[in-house]
């Protein structure tokens, strides 16, 4: 078993769970909400696209060093490409875009094309 076999059973878990809980039309709406977290979790693949200087952070982030992250993720089935800024200790902070693909072909090609 490769290691995106068990990244993305333990993602499709969570959802099932929340999907359990909550009722699909909820649950889809947590992660949406979620999106950072639940896309960061179930990644697959990132690439380092360089340090965030912008200043579109309160005060209390504008001290703090950001990174660009490119990831590829599969969740519920579907494929994922979106852009985090990532804290110096490795934390998704924020969803900058995402993309969701039927392939994963067209998924690696996106992650390629990011800048």
């Amino acid at each position: 078993m490769n290691m995106m076999a068990i990244i993305g059973r333990g993602c499709d878990a969570a959802v099932d769970a929340l999907r359990a809980e909550f009722g699909a039309v909820l649950a889809d709406r947590i992660i949406e909400a979620e999106a950072v977290d639940f896309l960061w979790e179930a990644r697959v693949r990132d690439r380092y696209l360089g340090q965030h200087t912008g200043s579109d952070f309160d005060d209390e982030d504008a001290s703090q060093e950001f990174s660009r992250v490119t990831i590829l993720s599969v969740l519920d089935g579907r494929w994922y490409v979106g852009m985090c800024l990532v804290d110096g200790e490795g934390v998704a902070v924020e969803l900058l875009w995402k993309r969701s693909f039927e392939s994963r072909g067209e998924a690696e090609f996106e992650v390629l094309r990011a800048r």
